[in-house]
């Protein structure tokens, strides 16, 4: 369960930074591996989780071990959105990139948690 939990968290807080990444050419511009942080603040969720997510065209993807699906995009403004889901829990992040960084939040309604992510390009 705690395994999930963190995927989850991880996931989310990727979708997050993937939400606020901006495009090079509307698409293209955060192209790339990110390294991502989720923080839990407040419900059950209680353990930090780091993980991957990579950028290819605007499109933010998992491609972890984790059997976890993350879907989400970047705008050419850096505003990134991303929905995580793993069997029946969701996550919900958003955020912005600021260069070769990005930050948000996340919050999985399922589990009443709710935290913050941060990331930088690899």
């Amino acid at each position: 369960m705690k395994t999930l939990n963190v995927a989850l968290c991880g996931a989310l807080a990727w979708g997050a930074l993937a939400s606020s990444l901006p495009a090079r050419s509307a698409e293209g511009l955060h192209d790339g591996i990110w390294r991502v942080a989720a923080e839990p603040a407040t419900g059950p969720c209680s353990q930090r989780h780091e993980f991957s997510l990579s950028v290819e065209e605007g499109r933010i993807r998992y491609s972890g071990y984790w059997p976890v699906e993350a879907s989400g995009s970047v705008t050419a403004l850096g505003v990134i959105r991303i929905r995580v889901v793993r069997g029946e829990e969701t996550l919900a992040a958003k955020g912005l990139v600021r260069g070769e960084t990005a930050s948000g939040e996340w919050v999985s309604p399922g589990k009443n948690c709710t935290g913050s992510w941060v990331a930088r390009r690899s």
